[in-house]
């Protein structure tokens, strides 16, 4: 049976306690699964992505991974071509051009363009992030009297979208779907005075249950992607019962299978039935 790879990264190079599920539950099943940084992984492989956490320090090195280890004839459970898309944060447009309800979105280049597109716009409080990025890092909440902050390292771009005082006071939701199939939810709040919903920011994970209308607008997103990919978080607000999307993430995200019952198993079976077809058509 081939390697199953679930990647860390050289900055992070420690996987989370509850991976640590995962992949024991992959070795029982005969699937040698091991945790390594990505930079590091150069056989071919069956590559679950879940912990390249520096990506956006190094995305010419990371994209440049991504293609070569495809190339060579590794595996990865989401296709190179979904990731490579969702890594740059104008995905966001695409998807509202696609009748998905997301964040106002633009995409900038130049900084000199934030108060002109502002004033368009007609937003009065605004979120300034680079177009490459994880975590919440770098992500500023910006008012157009104040001076324009210092975006040197905003080199991918920059990413324009009003502020909604609803993301900070209703919190986050993070719909999990495996297969296109919804799994489970948390509600992802942020702490008291702060905007963002990332875990370096001291936010609260909740499992939550949520209703059908909101799993049905989460999983549209999901059906305007070119495929369906095997696993997948949405993330949004829930404003006047309606989802308004802030990110899909379809690379490394937190999954959150410790949350819930059966989630590990779940998805363990899915990258089983993966390995098992890659195996017995020599894929790899």
């Amino acid at each position: 049976m081939n390697k199953f790879v679930i990647t860390t990264c050289k900055t992070y190079p420690i996987p989370p306690d509850n991976l640590l599920p995962l992949a024991n539950v992959l070795n029982r099943k005969a699937i040698p699964c091991l945790f390594q940084p990505w930079q590091d992984v150069q056989k071919k492989r069956i590559i679950l992505p879940l912990c390249a956490w520096d990506y956006s320090i190094y995305p010419n090195e990371f994209r440049d991974w991504i293609n070569q280890s495809y190339q060579q004839g590794s595996h990865f459970i989401n296709s190179p071509e979904l990731m490579l898309w969702n890594m740059h944060k104008s995905y966001l447009i695409d998807l509202q051009q696609k009748g998905i309800n997301v964040i106002p979105t633009k995409y900038l280049i130049d900084p000199n363009d934030i108060l002109p597109t502002i004033k368009q716009q007609q937003w009065q409080e605004v979120v300034i992030k680079p177009a490459i990025g994880q975590s919440g890092q770098f992500v500023l909440k910006y008012n157009p009297n104040d001076p324009l902050p210092d975006l040197s390292l905003y080199s991918s771009g920059i990413i324009l979208q009003p502020y909604i005082a609803e993301v900070a006071s209703n919190g986050e939701i993070s719909l999990i779907f495996f297969n296109g199939n919804f799994s489970h939810s948390v509600k992802r709040q942020p702490k008291q005075g702060d905007f963002r919903a990332n875990s370096a920011y001291g936010v609260s994970i909740i499992p939550i249950s949520t209703s059908d209308k909101i799993i049905q607008q989460a999983r549209q997103v999901l059906d305007v992607l070119p495929e369906i990919p095997v696993y997948a978080r949405v993330d949004g607000t829930i404003i006047n019962s309606e989802l308004l999307l802030n990110e899909l993430e379809l690379i490394e995200p937190a999954l959150y299978l410790h949350t819930t019952e059966n989630a590990t198993e779940t998805f363990a079976e899915i990258l089983s039935e993966i390995a098992g077809k890659i195996s017995s058509n020599h894929l790899i």
